[in-house]
């Protein structure tokens, strides 16, 4: 299976071909970049969850990692420590690029039940790693409270840009939050790099409130994309705007799975002055059915209701209910992203704590989680992937095939 995956991901993205075009930079001939970054790269592929446990696995199988490695030394626990140290982020960055790239040209991104043929994408913040006892100079601080006692605990914030509502969520970009900085600010650096160097890969970006900010949204306008960013605030003029309005609001009633939904649509809203073009207004209220424990332990069904409302650039010709599902959208990059890289792909360990280490290794469990998804989806044939049921069963068998691999070699530039 472990051979199957890594020759489909050379014929389909070369994937070797652009490991062995890694920089090099400071990497001995011993133990260099692409041999490093090709072991670490099948090592989140079979989602071990340390760098010493994925040493473990190559003393363990000796014989087929030595012919995977083209006769090269395998590396020890502190070699692919100090690898990541050195390890060219920006070309990591590049070979993600190239393989979502590839994704898209083969009409894989866009696929999804509610992506309506465009390409939406989420962006969120995500804390990774907290110390109180390790720190480095990229490191965030914070004061907790532990026995009694206030203790400095150190932390990693990035910012993720993930496709959301398509077959793949790939992950686009990543950029750390530098110390002192908030969130906002290392957003707008990740989607201005998005907009230049891949601007073709985003139809519409999705926030959450935090994100409501004019000069972010009206770079997004300049650069001829769409957006809808949550509306959470009641201070808000816009929001009191919208107050005044729904009254006289046409509203659209559906059913989504077991959700009464009720949508208003407030077009061309213009109250807010930060922003230089006008944009929309669409208001959900949602209700459902939902078990509840009284006190005497007995369960009964109470109606749940919540409210949402959005705004947003699309135009009329896209109806309420895309905004609706764009806007409800954005959680996939939680379930689909977050949830699964953090439980499952281990994306919050801290592999080693250097920043350009831990960049790095977001970026290889990136393409590790991209590349075992694609393979999941659009190699392994329907009956056999019911068999397998998950992407996590996927990485056991990945594992279990791990000896049985011996003529694949892992540098090999051919497919």
């Amino acid at each position: 299976m472990l051979k199957r995956l890594w020759g489909y991901s050379n014929k389909v993205f070369d994937l070797a071909v652009l490991l062995a075009g890694l920089s090099n930079r400071d990497f001995s001939k011993r133990y260099n970049e692409p041999l490093i970054t090709s072991v670490l790269l099948v090592g989140m592929l079979l989602r071990i969850r340390s760098l010493h446990a994925l040493v473990l696995s190559i003393r363990s199988n000796q014989r087929t990692w030595r012919k995977w490695c083209a006769g090269s030394d395998l590396p020890s626990a502190s070699t692919l420590s100090r690898g990541l140290g050195k390890s060219d982020v920006e070309s990591l960055r590049h070979i993600s690029g190239k393989i979502t790239h590839r994704l898209r040209r083969n009409k894989v991104l866009n696929t999804g039940e509610h992506s309506s043929g465009l390409m939406v994408a989420a962006v969120d913040g995500h804390e990774t790693i907290s110390s109180r006892k390790r720190c480095c100079s990229q490191c965030q601080k914070r004061i907790k409270k532990a026995g009694g006692k206030e203790v400095i605990e150190y932390y990693h914030r990035y910012v993720v840009c993930q496709l959301v509502l398509g077959s793949v969520p790939a992950i686009l970009d990543i950029e750390p939050i530098g110390p002192g900085e908030g969130e906002q600010t290392a957003s707008k650096r990740l989607i201005k790099r998005v907009l230049e160097e891949r601007s073709r890969m985003v139809d519409v970006f999705v926030f959450d409130a935090l994100y409501l900010d004019s000069k972010l949204l009206n770079m997004l306008n300049e650069a001829n994309k769409y957006w809808v960013v949550v509306l959470k605030q009641e201070k808000r003029e816009v929001y009191e705007e919208i107050d005044r309005l729904l009254p006289k609001a046409k509203k659209q009633v559906f059913v989504d799975g077991g959700k009464h939904v009720t949508l208003w649509d407030l077009p061309e809203l213009v109250c807010w002055d930060g922003l230089k073009h006008a944009f929309r207004g669409v208001v959900s209220e949602e209700k459902k059915l939902v078990w509840e424990k009284d006190k005497s332990g007995k369960k009964h069904q109470i109606e749940e209701i919540s409210h949402w409302r959005w705004l947003t650039n699309m135009p009329a010709i896209y109806p309420a209910k895309i905004i609706y599902r764009f806007g409800h959208g954005r959680w996939d990059i939680e379930n689909r992203g977050f949830n699964e890289l953090v439980n499952q792909c281990h994306f919050d360990h801290a592999f080693h704590h250097h920043p350009n280490a831990l960049l790095a290794m977001l970026w290889i469990i990136s393409l590790a989680f991209t590349l075992s998804y694609a393979f999941f989806l659009r190699n392994l044939k329907p009956q056999f992937r019911k068999i397998i049921g998950t992407r996590q069963q996927l990485a056991e068998q990945l594992k279990l095939s791990l000896a049985d691999n011996k003529d694949l070699i892992l540098l090999s530039l051919s497919p």
